[in-house]
């Protein structure tokens, strides 16, 4: 199988990641570039002109340290410029119980994508089935090869935004890379993070970014809850900027030396900028810092609920993203904050190790494995090109 190469956009960085599967398992990442850029806040790019030199710079930088030419990526797209739509439908196969065969579960998920439309302004970007329900019984598997009159499901539809492709595809022209498939930033992720036995109930990813969060509910293999909080790490960095009257760049470094829960008396800290320093009391900036993380937590918390996830039923919660991550005792004052455990469980890599690469790994591990299941899959006779399916399929495929 022929590597694969991703982007994804963040909301203070682009990574673009080439690497393939090895056949024990695993992805080896053959190049990796990362540059830093003006991203964007919910559903605006702050610097067109800033994403496009950090899109060149990173696909370049993979290709140079892979030595190869990178000739079409898999495109992460952020929650904030996605559409989540679920639809049910039911299919009746004739008059008489027969064998579901695939094509009945395709010509499921179409009837359900038919029955909702695409959104103005959107393109679909995969549908994925949450469960299937033959003879009132529930199942994630597909009901390949049971005898029944009619089968039901829950489909999960993503679209992308077709402003958000056109902006980014406009800077890989000048690079003469095209985008071969549009993957959502969050299911790549949860995927990864979440292992398959833990979202046979929904479970919970919270990803923490530099300037907002995005909170994403999975059940089995498909998302059923999306949603995005103009918070993150920015917001923390620029409260400390405004309340102890010091620059960004002072307050980004005191946010990252700073610890939870730590007890730090009456100690003091020298916040020093290119014209001047200052000294505060530790006391203050952890006062500053944990008043904006209670603030996050009560949104995440409003966010649940308004995503109807019973935390009752204690759902299995995961964090990443390097906006919170990064701060040290993060993790365990968010768990106390919320009230409810959470899990952090980023798989280990040889290089860029940390959770702000999440959705990068996230995005390549989805590619990769859905390559491998395509390879693998017997070939089939050839299909109607004008078909719905088909027309999708050369959409995203180039």
């Amino acid at each position: 199988m022929r590597p694969a190469a991703i982007l994804d956009i963040g909301s203070s960085k682009v990574v673009c990641l080439s690497g393939s599967v090895l056949d024990k398992g695993g992805i080896v990442v053959h190049g990796a570039g990362v540059s830093g850029c003006d991203g964007y806040l919910l559903d605006r790019f702050l610097d067109k002109q800033s994403l496009h030199d950090a899109i060149v710079d990173a696909v370049q930088k993979a290709e140079q340290e892979s030595r190869t030419r990178i000739r079409d990526v898999a495109l992460t797209v952020p929650a904030s410029f996605s559409k989540l739509t679920l639809s049910d439908m039911t299919m009746t196969l004739g008059e008489h119980a027969r064998v579901v065969d695939p094509a009945d579960v395709d010509k499921l998920i179409e009837l359900s994508y038919r029955k909702i439309g695409t959104p103005q302004g959107y393109v679909l970007m995969h549908s994925t089935p949450v469960f299937f329900l033959v003879d009132g019984i529930s199942s994630s598997e597909l009901p390949q090869g049971i005898v029944t009159e009619e089968i039901s499901g829950l489909i999960a539809h993503m679209f992308v935004r077709e402003d958000y492709i056109a902006t980014i595809q406009s800077a890989l022209d000048d690079i003469g890379v095209d985008i071969s498939m549009c993957v959502s930033a969050a299911l790549g992720e949860a995927t990864m993070l979440i292992p398959e036995s833990e979202r046979v109930r929904p479970a919970v990813l919270i990803d923490v970014g530099y300037r907002q969060t995005d909170i994403c509910v999975i059940e089995n293999a498909a998302l059923t809850g999306l949603s995005t909080i103009p918070m993150g790490g920015y917001q923390f960095a620029s409260d400390l900027a405004f309340g102890l009257d010091v620059t960004q760049q002072s307050a980004e470094q005191a946010k990252r030396r700073f610890v939870f829960s730590l007890d730090y008396g009456d100690k003091t800290e020298i916040l020093r900028s290119e014209n001047e320093s200052k000294r505060v009391q530790n006391s203050t900036i952890a006062y500053i810092i944990e008043a904006r993380a209670n603030d996050l937590a009560a949104q995440i918390r409003s966010e649940l609920d308004r995503l109807q996830v019973n935390l009752e039923s204690r759902p299995i919660v995961y964090l990443s993203g390097g906006g919170l991550l990064m701060m040290r005792g993060s993790l365990d004052y968010l768990k106390k904050t919320l009230g409810f455990p959470i899990k952090r469980d980023m798989p280990w890599t040889p290089r860029l190790s940390s959770p702000n690469y999440c959705s990068a790994f996230g995005a390549l591990n989805f590619v990769l494995l859905a390559n491998r299941a395509a390879d693998d899959r017997p070939a089939e006779p050839e299909r109607d090109e004008s078909s719905f399916w088909q027309k999708l399929k050369d959409f995203f495929m180039k």
